[in-house]
């Protein structure tokens, strides 16, 4: 790993003028198609309003965001069948569902850090600082519906085969799975629809760059999963992730909790 520069974290409830930036960030940090409308997607800014202080930012000594975390408390009894269905049902749950249970778990929807840093152990880092949170608000750990860095070179295999390839060490395949694993958290299942875009196929030509001529599945670039497209000319994506559980252990060196907050 790189040595990390001097790094200050703090969060959109002590600066919300870093709202727009981490939308940059987070956008850039995905496929187009990632932010087009789906049910989590068009109550995603409620997150910044509802939950700021769960909206983690990082900053570099010159005060740019280089790391962002966003998420919320949500209500998990813990068992894998009690897992939300993924990330639109996580957001559609908290500001349109009814009223449930007192929030006990952290559920970190997107976790993004700039291409400059990356490898140099901030994702890490981050991930430990959310866990430090969850902590601090006497919440059980953190829920995460990973985005498998490498499974859009495998859109064909399903997620629950892909998350079972291994390295020859033993640890998983996917680097951005492997990361967790190494931290500690628990691969729990996968949710084949975490997140749902329905579009013209016309809308995901432009993604695909040729034509869609027909009904059929399509393979689009950085898609983790077949583009299905119907008779009526309608794309549906359904953009599989894979949970996993981040226990609110003790905090280590490692952790961002050590660099100094933002006043």
């Amino acid at each position: 790993m790189a040595d990390l520069p001097a790094l200050t974290v703090t969060t959109l409830e002590k600066a919300p003028e870093l709202e727009p930036a981490v939308d940059e960030l987070t956008t850039r940090n995905m496929p187009v198609f990632m932010s087009w409308e789906s049910p989590g997607n068009w109550r995603w800014h409620r997150l910044y309003d509802s939950h700021p202080a769960h909206q983690i930012c990082v900053l570099d000594e010159e005060g740019q965001l280089v790391a962002a975390a966003n998420g919320l408390p949500v209500s998990w009894d813990g068992t894998v069948a009690g897992l939300p269905g993924g990330s639109d049902d996580v957001l559609v749950s908290a500001f349109d569902g009814p009223v449930g249970a007192d929030p006990d778990t952290l559920c970190m929807l997107s976790v993004s850090v700039s291409p400059r840093l990356r490898g140099t152990g901030l994702a890490e880092r981050l991930l430990g600082h959310a866990r430090d949170a969850a902590r601090a608000a006497g919440l059980r750990g953190v829920v995460i519906p990973v985005r498998p860095t490498r499974k859009a070179r495998y859109p064909l295999v399903p997620m629950a085969e892909y998350a079972r390839w291994r390295r020859p060490d033993g640890a998983p395949f996917d680097p951005w799975l492997a990361t967790h694993a190494a931290l500690g958290a628990e691969l729990l299942a996968p949710c084949d629809r975490s997140l749902v875009i329905s579009q013209p196929a016309a809308r995901w030509e432009e993604v695909a760059g040729h034509p869609l001529p027909g009904p059929a599945r399509h393979l689009v670039p950085g898609a983790l999963a077949p583009l299905e497209v119907s008779a009526d000319g309608q794309g549906v994506y359904a953009e599989p992730n894979f949970w996993v559980f981040h226990p609110a252990l003790p905090a280590h060196p490692a952790d961002l909790s050590v660099l100094p907050a933002a006043t």
